[in-house]
């Protein structure tokens, strides 16, 4: 989903494997607009990256390309999140189900989601659970 660096390119070259220039490079795209059909994904992982004030934009995006019965693993940053119900309450009035939570790690949380159908709730509705908080760094 990101362009790869240019040292990437050069690689192979170096290690004698020959030139990838007539390989295409992926494009870059945001999370928010991925290039890929609808419904064509069987998994979906966000792992540290909901960081971003669109997070719905994100989760609506896994929605659109997800198939029916689609699984979405999230990995978060366990200070992120203010009350892990009202989170797992707006995801899922985005067109996904709650199969599974780990919340017994101190640094990280996992949710898994089944994708249901599309986003029960109009693009102007509030969802205030998808607003993760600044992430808070500790010394260990």
């Amino acid at each position: 989903m990101f362009e790869e660096p240019e040292w990437a390119e050069a690689a192979p070259a170096a290690l004698g494997l020959g030139s990838v220039t007539s390989q295409p490079r992926p494009a870059a795209a945001s999370q928010n607009k991925v290039p890929l059909e609808d419904e064509s994904v069987d998994v979906a992982v966000f792992c540290l990256s909901l960081m971003g004030t669109n997070i719905r934009d994100f989760l609506e995006e896994a929605n659109r390309v997800l198939k029916p019965g689609g699984l979405l693993k999230v990995a978060e940053v366990s200070s992120r999140f203010e009350d892990v119900r009202v989170f797992l309450g707006a995801v899922s009035k985005l067109g996904f189900k709650v199969i599974s939570k780990d919340l017994t790690n101190s640094h990280f949380f996992l949710f898994d989601f089944q994708k249901t159908g599309p986003p029960r709730v109009g693009p102007k509705a509030q969802l205030s659970g998808l607003k993760l908080q600044p992430c808070l760094y500790k010394r260990r």
